[in-house]
């Protein structure tokens, strides 16, 4: 594995130029030994603007400038869904290690070539999952592998707010989906951590548009079951039909103890404003609970941390390509069975032809 040495600064390439790009330069200014050297957006406004105001000093609308560039040892993948393999790929023909957002691919076959390219060119591909580096979260799994629980049942993940922060999550062939590729792979690649990262049996889910139906034929609210070797079950909840506020909760039942706890509540900060104020992404009136450290708190400079000292070390990250890959079967067999209202099971191999994972839904909804 190509490591780089504890001496020499981390330089990353940022390809993206929205809100996860922001929240990981925020978060790689609190990881010592790591610089930021360029950065990309589709846009050459946007390109510019991001760049000036994170210091950047090279950036453009090119993304291959900043993978090939040869002050760039690291590149952070967070393009619309259906640019993830290319820059993958390519990241990995330049000899560059890798963080990508979720989800890995549209495609399990380029998946599975995005981690080989990785694996034969010696970097680190690092699954960019923050939900298994929040500190409540992880707190959570060490109470149940210290049998705080008995023997676990179920666990439950639930994930939902009101809508996505940029338009072409709506878009079938920018992001291949829509609230299962956005919000309910972290519901899924929480519980798969959490349990040990298990084999998975089958899946069942229900997903339809219930809020954003004007505007997008993707879906907006599901639910999916997912049955677990051994007996246990994972249940998933994400949406983006929740109006009110964000909601990220974690469940654990076992024959001797229950575990509930709460992201976005129980902060220790209630606040009640007449008035209202600004918290940085909307305005809050009436009652609050505005959150402290909020990027500790969601765990994004632990996971990039965690991915710096693989980068460092050679050792494979907690969670990897191949946790991307099974995520990504997970979420196309969960399309798959909304559209044919039984349980799949797993291994899942989608029809040959279908070009989005959404599309196995989709085809559905016409009939």
């Amino acid at each position: 594995m190509k490591t780089i040495a504890a001496d020499r600064p981390i330089r990353f390439g940022i390809v993206g130029s929205g809100y996860i790009s922001q929240t990981h330069v925020d978060s790689l200014r609190r990881v010592s030994g790591t610089t930021v050297t360029r950065s990309w957006s589709r846009s050459a406004e946007r390109a510019r603007a991001f760049a000036e105001r994170n210091d950047i000093p090279a950036f453009g609308t090119d993304w291959r400038e900043v993978v090939e560039s040869s002050d760039v040892d690291a590149v952070c993948v967070n393009t619309p869904n259906y640019l993830h393999g290319q820059v993958i790929l390519a990241a990995a023909a330049a000899g560059k290690h890798v963080v990508c957002e979720k989800p890995l691919t549209l495609d399990l076959d380029e998946g599975r070539r995005c981690i080989a390219a990785c694996r034969d060119a010696g970097v680190v591909l690092g699954y960019a999952e923050e939900l298994c580096f929040v500190p409540k979260f992880v707190r959570a799994k060490q109470l149940m592998d210290q049998g705080a629980f008995g023997d676990v049942y179920m666990v439950r993940q639930s994930e939902k707010h009101a809508g996505p922060y940029s338009p072409w999550f709506f878009q079938r062939d920018q992001a291949g989906g829509g609230i299962v590729m956005d919000m309910g792979c972290h519901a899924i690649e929480y519980c798969r951590w959490l349990l040990g990262k298990p084999r998975i049996v089958s899946v069942t889910a229900h997903m339809a548009t219930y809020l954003h139906g004007a505007i997008t034929d993707l879906e907006d609210h599901v639910i999916a079951i997912l049955e677990i070797e051994g007996g246990k079950t994972a249940v998933i909840e994400s949406s983006w039909a929740l109006k009110g506020g964000m909601s990220s909760i974690v469940e654990i039942y076992g024959t001797a103890g229950v575990l509930k706890t709460d992201l976005t509540l129980g902060s220790g900060i209630s606040v009640f404003s007449e008035k209202g104020y600004d918290d940085g992404s909307d305005e809050r009136r009436g009652w609050s609970f505005p959150m402290y450290e909020e990027l500790w708190q969601n765990g994004y400079p632990q996971e990039m941390q965690h991915f710096v000292d693989c980068m460092r070390t050679g050792e494979t990250p907690m969670e990897s390509g191949e946790d991307g890959l099974a995520v990504l079967e997970i979420m196309l067999a969960a399309y798959a069975s909304a559209a044919e209202g039984r349980r799949v099971q797993l291994p899942y191999v989608p029809p040959p032809g279908t070009e989005f994972p959404v599309d196995l839904w989709l085809a559905s909804r016409k009939r």
